[in-house]
């Protein structure tokens, strides 16, 4: 049985139009800082001239760059489904399953991110305990 085609309603394609485009912005944000942080942190590998205790700013930034360019890429391609949804007829909810699942990447990576710090923190506080900071 075939389901049959939805298409959203010029207010909700407005709403949708809206939020894409919010989403491109701010990805291409993203994707620019992570730009300027890898270039940063490759600088600072080229000047730290494998000195360990000047390597480890270069790659925080590194790290960092990855997380901002990987956000922003998905959210670039989140926002162009959500852009597919107004722009075409008869996939309205192909399109929008598409942009949730990038969108889901998204926020899986942010979850797993936290959860890593959280841990990171604990452990940071127990080692902190563990030789009498605290």
């Amino acid at each position: 049985m075939e389901l049959p085609n939805y298409e959203f309603t010029d207010s909700q394609n407005h709403t949708i139009s809206l939020l894409g485009n919010r989403i491109k912005w701010v990805g291409i944000f993203f994707i620019a800082l992570g730009v300027a942080f890898g270039l940063s942190g490759a600088a600072g590998l080229v000047e730290s001239e494998g000195a360990l205790d000047l390597i480890i700013k270069p790659i925080i930034s590194l790290m960092a760059a990855l997380i901002f360019f990987l956000s922003g890429v998905w959210s670039v391609n989140a926002a162009k489904s959500f852009t597919l949804i107004v722009q075409t007829t008869g996939s309205d909810i192909l399109n929008l399953m598409n942009a949730l699942g990038k969108l889901l990447k998204l926020y899986s990576m942010q979850f797993w991110l936290v959860i890593g710090s959280l841990v990171a923190l604990v452990i940071a506080f127990a080692i902190f305990v563990g030789v009498g900071i605290f």
